[in-house]
């Protein structure tokens, strides 16, 4: 997995694809000691780890946005912690578009699981009977 980059990195690398000619000395320096600079003939450009980069910061800040939505969802869909429920009932419950979130709403549901308020029961051993159930302490 990419590691994440940091805040003083994702600027450098938001300003160069402004202007690149704005660049400082240190932020190329950063830039192109984690290979998210390239040389050309022209001079400097961003490299395609950069745009990749830039993309996976900004589907992590739309699954964080989301993740309030998420657990009203959640509250609505289930209010007992014995009661199993899926994943598409949470869709329905938040009302977000299936195509656009269905991915942020699982890594939402992942992240409620890995802080302790979710619990994912799978029933067979394939993927299609994974069901989410909530944590008696998420209750109180």
């Amino acid at each position: 997995m990419a590691k994440a980059l940091d805040t003083e990195t994702l600027s450098a690398i938001n300003s160069a694809s402004k202007n690149i000619e704005n660049l400082t000395k240190r932020e190329v320096f950063i830039l192109a000691t984690q290979g998210l600079l390239d040389m050309t003939e022209e001079g400097f450009e961003l490299s395609s780890k950069a745009s990749r980069a830039v993309k996976r910061a900004q589907k992590s800040t739309v699954a964080e946005e989301i993740q309030p939505q998420v657990w009203e969802a959640v509250n609505a869909v289930s209010q007992d912690p014995d009661k199993l429920f899926r994943l598409d009932d949470v869709l329905k419950a938040s009302g977000m578009a299936k195509a656009d979130h269905r991915q942020n709403i699982l890594e939402a549901l992942r992240h409620f699981r890995d802080g302790g308020m979710l619990e994912s029961v799978k029933l067979s051993d394939n993927n299609f009977q994974i069901f989410w159930k909530r944590t008696p302490e998420s209750l109180a």
